[in-house]
This record gives structure tokens, sequence and C-alpha cells, in this order.
């Protein structure tokens, strides 16, 4: 996808934050990070791609005690001026829909330029992909490097950190389903339904964190009409279900969480996407409920989106 790139791209991002206030645990337990919305506007260099936006939440997290580094990480929508067309813009091998899923994470440091003004100087990543819901979906990935001016009206200043001890909490289990759609090749195909069913043993270990593992059965129909190389497809119902163990990691900010999966396939009669898969959710928590939204990847080509509900046994 080499001629897709004219130049360097020009990009500018607006974003409003809320720094935490510790009135919840977690605010200590991350030294009190910011939270809040951004939105983002680029010229792609490419008369194939044109402009795209995007806007995302996102959580910002301070990786020393006195905030000279930091992790930000956001999860939203995007939109690409000029997806794939056959008919009028067919040189454009990276998109096939207007609506994308945006993913950021960049690494920043943190100058003081006054009590209300900070200068924030990082490197980082910008990624947009439709989930293989519209191909082509090989993806745009944009390496930043950003310079972020932030003024704050009342200063940044923040709480006395407490160190309160964590209380140890029980393991819970949940069940739950997950659902989504896909297309494959020929572009233009029809769609494919993608659904899971899990169980999950999850604990949280820390104020920040929770280590689990999930037990599941994914169903996907397209995979009995995947033409893999010179292997046709099979045609075979039985090649659409995939039984899977993944563990799981969570980053907490109650009563949302984000979600970090890897898991291999248990002895699949469809193996060309290879036998590792990861998966990546933005998740709601309530006292029994989860809902939960993301994205399957199988490295780094993307395999799905999907949206789930899990609930909470006794």
């Amino acid at each position: 996808m080499q001629y897709l790139v004219d130049g360097h791209i020009p990009a500018l991002e607006l974003e409003i934050g809320f720094i935490t206030d510790g009135s919840k645990p977690w605010h200590h337990a991350y030294n009190f990070p910011s939270w809040g919305f951004a939105v983002n506007a680029y010229n792609l260099q490419s008369p194939h791609l044109g402009y795209a936006g995007a806007a995302r939440i996102f959580y910002d997290l301070p990786l020393t005690r006195n905030k000279s580094l930091g992790l930000k990480m956001g999860f939203g929508a995007a939109y690409i001026e000029k997806p794939f067309d056959l008919e009028n813009n067919f040189h454009n091998s990276a998109i096939g829909s207007h609506i994308n899923v945006s993913l950021a994470l960049s690494l920043y440091g943190r100058i003081s330029l006054s009590d209300q003004w900070l200068l924030k100087p990082g490197i980082g990543i910008h990624h947009f992909s439709n989930g293989a819901m519209t191909l082509p979906n090989t993806g745009i990935n944009l390496a930043m490097l950003k310079l972020l001016f932030t003024y704050s009206p009342t200063g940044f200043k923040t709480p006395h950190r407490i160190e309160e001890p964590f209380l140890k909490q029980r393991g819970e289990f949940l069940v739950g389903s997950s659902f989504g759609a896909k297309q494959i090749p020929p572009i233009g195909s029809k769609r494919y339904g993608v659904a899971n069913l899990f169980g999950i043993w999850q604990k949280r270990i820390s104020k920040k964190s929770g280590f689990g593992a999930e037990l599941g059965l994914n169903y996907n129909a397209s995979l009995e009409h995947r033409d893999v190389g010179p292997v046709k497809a099979s045609n075979q119902s039985a090649d659409n279900y995939r039984a899977y163990i993944a563990g799981l990691y969570e980053l907490n900010f109650d009563p949302i969480a984000i979600r970090l999966q890897v898991g291999s396939y248990i002895f699949p009669n469809f193996d060309a996407d290879g036998m590792i898969f990861f998966r990546y959710h933005l998740v709601y928590k309530t006292v029994r409920w989860q809902v939960f939204t993301g994205l399957k990847s199988h490295f780094a080509k993307a395999d799905n989106i999907e949206i789930g509900l899990a609930y909470k046994l006794k």
C-alpha cells in the first residue's frame, strides 16, 4: 500500500479533560489521572484517502508520582472521507467504510510552563479499522509525534494521595455472550454473523488490576466459506465452531474497565487464522451485569467488532 502515502500527515488534536478529585479509591491508586474527550482532524496526504476525523474517550494515566511521564489510552470512532469504491476509488486498499473504530495510545512527558500551563511532548499511534465489517480492511496506522499545550483555569494541583490497604476480594464467575458480523473476500460479498458463548472467572487483585480466564465457544458463520490460498472452502458447517481458552487482564476505572485478552483455539477444524487471538474491550459494570464492546484480532489483522453482555453468578 506504499502508493497510498504521499507525505507526512499533519493532524490537530483538541481535548477537554477532567482531573479526578480523589472521591473514588481508583483516583488515588492511579495517582489522580485525567479522563475526557478528544477530537482529531487529519490530512491523510493521499488522493485515495482524503481527510479523516476521530472522536474518542480517553484515560490519561500518570506513570510517576510527579506525573512527569504519562500514558494516554483512547477508544472511539473515526470518519474516513474516501473509503474504497469499486468504480470511483478502487486504489484505496486500506479501508472500505466511512465509519471506523478509532484506537489511540501515546506516551508523553510533562513540562510545567506555569501554574496553569503544561507542555506535553510525546509519541503515539492512532489506528483506524472497521473490524472486517466492510472490506477492504487492512486498516490505517499513524505513527505520531505530538506536542500538546494544556491549560487549566484552576491549576493542576491534586489532593493528597491516600495509601489505603486493598481489601482482598473473592473471585467471581460470569456467563455471557457477544455478537458481531464480518465480511470475507471477495469485496462486496455478504456479511456473516459471529457469536460467542462464554464463562469467565476473574479476581480483583488491587485497586487497579484484575486477572482471570475465559472458556468459550466461538461461532463464525464465514469459516465454511473461506478460500485460503490453494485450499478451497470446505462448506462444512462444523468448521464454523471453535472452542477457545483465554487469559484476561483488566484495568479498572469503576464502573468502567479496559479488558485485554490473549487466547488460543482448542483443536479447531479451521486453523488458517492461526491459533492465537487478541481481544480489546471497553466494559461498563453494574453490581450484577457487564456490558462491553470491542475488537477481536489475529495478531495485527482485525477479525470482527463485537458487542456483548455478561451476568455475574451469585
